[in-house]
């Protein structure tokens, strides 16, 4: 079902920014800091005409994961302000490098850090399923019986 979610940030704060920063404090507790440079480059939009240097986007690409798993770890994820909650409202207005790097992690992402249902969504997911099972085989006893009603005829 459709989820309305009230905008975690203030009028004037950018939530890609916001994933920079955020990114930014992770590469420091690695000990390796982000340069200003590369923090324009994550928040630079997103083109295929000047792509990110390999040997960055691989270090982003883990700096990233490695954000992403710490918060699953902490259980901060559900946090609207974290990186994974960000990452909802950043791509709003445009395409930036860091989101676009984020869509690529969480598309490849672990499945040991997949998020495992829970309480009423997987009750949910279960009655769906039990739902859909049902609804294959009503269809399938329409389809029966328009078949024989139809063949008996002839």
């Amino acid at each position: 079902m459709f989820e309305v979610r009230k905008y975690p940030f203030e009028r004037d704060e950018d939530p890609a920014r916001h994933m920079v920063d955020l990114l930014s404090r992770q590469a420091e507790k690695d000990g390796v800091p982000l340069t200003d440079a590369e923090k324009e480059i994550l928040l630079a939009a997103h083109s295929k005409g000047r792509p990110i240097p390999e040997d960055l986007r691989t270090r982003f690409l883990q700096l990233i994961e490695r954000q992403l798993r710490q918060e699953r770890e902490d259980g901060t994820h559900a946090d609207p302000r974290s990186f994974d909650g960000s990452l909802e409202w950043a791509g709003d207005w445009g395409y930036p490098n860091i989101v676009q790097l984020a869509d690529e992690v969480m598309c490849e992402f672990p499945p040991d850090l997949a998020l495992p249902l829970t309480g009423w969504k997987l009750f949910k997911d279960r009655l769906q399923l039990v739902g859909c099972g049902c609804a294959v085989v009503l269809c399938m006893f329409l389809i029966g019986a328009i078949m024989s009603v139809w063949f008996a005829g002839k």
